[in-house]
């Protein structure tokens, strides 16, 4: 028994769909990065940071003194 022409045409469509979805993440997967710096920069803008570790770091950088003044500074009194 042969499906009917309206499914066989659907399940030609979802397979061309998922070919090309699996094709994009194949050419994702393989990319090529010129330099060390490009891929880490690739990287971190697609890498969610999680909401704890955001928090944290926030906390941990919040109350920072002043940075101290050069050691020629003090030595010259600049």
């Amino acid at each position: 028994m042969n499906p009917p022409k309206k499914l066989a045409s659907q399940q030609r469509t979802d397979e061309e769909q998922l070919s090309a979805r699996l094709g994009q993440t194949q050419q994702a997967a393989f990319r090529e990065f010129a330099s060390v710096e490009e891929m880490l920069r690739h990287d971190a803008v697609h890498t969610p940071v999680p909401p704890s570790i955001a928090h944290r770091l926030r906390e941990s950088l919040g109350p920072l003194p002043p940075p101290s003044r050069s050691w020629w500074r003090r030595l010259f009194g600049g």
